[in-house]
């Protein structure tokens, strides 16, 4: 998978300290690939128990969570820090040693940077898969706002109808998930009742943008594609247009305006069209988040026109 040395020539000698340092990339190899499979283990049995915490902790703040998830990121990051470790003191140091003495005018001078390079290349492969991995740890933080949401909503169906007068005793129906402590009027004695919301239902306000980007992120997919079809198709035309420079054949240099002109009108079109999906998708996201804390409604509306107009 990974080349040790370049063989060399076979009239030039090879040098007596190169099966030490031929072993010691060996051995930085096996060492990284363990480090790897190691690594691999751990992120595979954490991963599943970051998901299953997340959505078993009702703690609204998910402490239990994060502190294991803090466990487990500190885990991988004292396995990348002994693979630092041993590259500096296996690999560099060993470089920097064999360099020091060796001229770089010796015909053998390329094994050293070969040793290097390799064993350079080799761990960033391994800080690569390390980063893999890491990233797939953090997406555990994503939480499943519509599996909260529920909770606050089976929660209100059950006290909308417990709520009584602390006057007269009377039933006053809950109408609605209230986001702040209120009075409620007694249907009966008109006596002012004070009703507190559950502290689930006083996080509504804080998770219901984000539920209502959750269920609109499709839209605003759309909209990203298409944005960046402009760039791409940007950089195509710059690099045509490069290619004519030293281009003497007009029939050639006709041919590649004419791919020039289309592709511009292919570019002009995804500029008309990319703000309006990006309208489609944040009338959507704010249809949501109304729809999911209508008390906000005429606040949100003026972000909306605020927003709107900003981009």
């Amino acid at each position: 998978m990974f080349r040790l040395f370049n063989k060399q020539k076979a009239d030039e000698a090879i040098p007596e300290w190169y099966p030490e340092l031929q072993e010691s990339q060996e051995k930085w190899f096996i060492f990284l690939e363990k480090l790897e499979a190691k690594i691999e283990e751990f992120a595979t049995a954490a991963i599943p128990e970051l998901k299953e915490i997340m959505q078993s902790d009702d703690d609204l703040y998910k402490r239990t969570f994060h502190r294991v998830y803090s466990g487990v990121n500190g885990q991988l990051s004292n396995i990348r820090q002994k693979a630092r470790d041993t590259y500096d003191e296996k690999i560099l140091k060993v470089y920097q040693d064999y360099n020091s003495y060796i001229s770089v005018l010796s015909k053998h001078h390329n094994l050293i940077s070969d040793f290097r390079n390799d064993c350079c290349d080799r761990y960033n492969d391994f800080e690569e898969i390390c980063e893999y991995w890491r990233n797939q740890i953090e997406k555990t933080q994503k939480r499943d706002l519509e599996i909260e949401y529920k909770k606050i909503l089976e929660e209100y169906e059950v006290i909308k109808n417990k709520f009584n007068c602390t006057q007269c005793g009377g039933n006053i129906q809950i109408e609605k998930i209230f986001l702040l402590e209120t009075y409620i009027s007694c249907p009966y004695c008109q006596t002012q009742n004070t009703f507190a919301p559950s502290t689930h239902a006083k996080n509504l306000q804080n998770i219901a943008r984000d539920l209502a980007d959750q269920r609109t992120a499709h839209l605003y997919e759309a909209f990203e594609t298409e944005n960046n079809k402009e760039r791409e198709l940007y950089y195509e035309i710059h690099e045509l247009s490069l290619s004519k420079i030293h281009e003497s054949d007009k029939k050639v240099i006709a041919e590649i305006q004419s791919k020039m002109n289309d592709l511009e009108e292919q570019r002009q079109s995804v500029i008309k069209n990319a703000p309006k999906l990006y309208q489609v998708y944040l009338r959507a996201m704010y249809d949501e988040w109304n729809a999911i804390v209508p008390d906000l409604k005429e606040h949100n509306e003026k972000m909306y026109q605020n927003q709107l107009h900003k981009k």
